[in-house]
């Protein structure tokens, strides 16, 4: 083998090398594992909470340098039953993987820690701080995650610093955080942005729509295979970097398209 041919065995190999050394380094940071009932949750050291819906299904950790927001590290949380602990939620007919969701919280009788359920690490989670310009939640696909626009580059005529994607890594989701924060920014936090739930961001006044909210992009790593149900769809999720489930990110809108969008799903 010579030439070329060596050259791209060569860097499938690197690449190989390189993905398994990142994954390697993710699974070696300490993280809170499965909760159930009577556990301990949100517990110090990972006791960070955004202040909205996403607090009953994430456990994480706060890193600060000299005062200054560094990182979030910790677990993102799916259940496999009903609220009692015990009744399946079933399996996927396509993929044949089990179906999970996040636990809900009160409101469900999905309280980690507290309720008769088993909160299992669905993925390993890293963040770090950003900002970004809420567009909507609902649209020709139903309701779905808040769709954010940012940046690929820090642009110099950005309304606010932090609003761009970052790298290295494979950040793929946007969570603001709100007056009720353990982030030291939750002071700024505006009405806008001060809401519990996506809808509320688009319908509540005062809307969020074309509104800057400070919080942290996400970066989530799969650590098992299920099908994740979220609103009307069932994604198959399976081990390692995992872009697809939560992607709420976009870099540029159209908001009067010359020709009207169609449902792809």
């Amino acid at each position: 083998m010579t030439g070329p041919a060596r050259l791209t065995v060569y860097s499938i190999a690197l690449a190989l090398m390189l993905c398994m050394q990142q994954t390697q380094a993710i699974n070696k940071k300490p993280r809170p594992g499965d909760v159930s009932q009577g556990d301990p949750w949100q517990a110090e050291p990972y006791d960070f909470v955004f202040g909205n819906h996403i607090d009953t299904h994430v456990q994480l950790r706060l890193k600060q340098d000299d005062g200054e927001l560094e990182s979030l590290m910790g677990s993102f949380y799916i259940i496999f039953t009903e609220s009692d602990g015990v009744t399946p939620l079933g399996t996927d007919p396509v993929s044949g993987l089990p179906i999970a969701h996040h636990p809900r919280g009160a409101e469900h009788n999905e309280r980690c820690g507290i309720d008769p359920i088993t909160c299992v690490v669905g993925w390993y989670m890293d963040a770090v701080p950003g900002a970004a310009r809420f567009l909507y939640h609902s649209g020709v696909n139903g309701d779905d995650h808040p769709v954010w626009m940012v940046n690929r580059a820090e642009e110099a005529g950005a309304p606010a610093t932090g609003m761009v994607i970052p790298q290295p890594g494979y950040f793929s989701h946007f969570h603001w955080i709100t007056t009720s924060s353990s982030d030291p920014r939750a002071v700024d936090v505006p009405a806008q942005c001060d809401k519990n739930n996506a809808g509320q961001l688009q319908d509540q006044d005062p809307t969020a729509v074309n509104e800057i909210c400070r919080g942290w992009f996400l970066q989530i790593h799969a650590v098992r295979d299920f099908a994740f149900k979220h609103g009307n769809e069932l994604i198959p999720v399976y081990v390692g970097e995992d872009l697809r489930s939560h992607l709420n990110m976009v870099t540029n809108y159209d908001e009067t398209p010359v020709v009207p969008i169609t449902p792809t799903r």
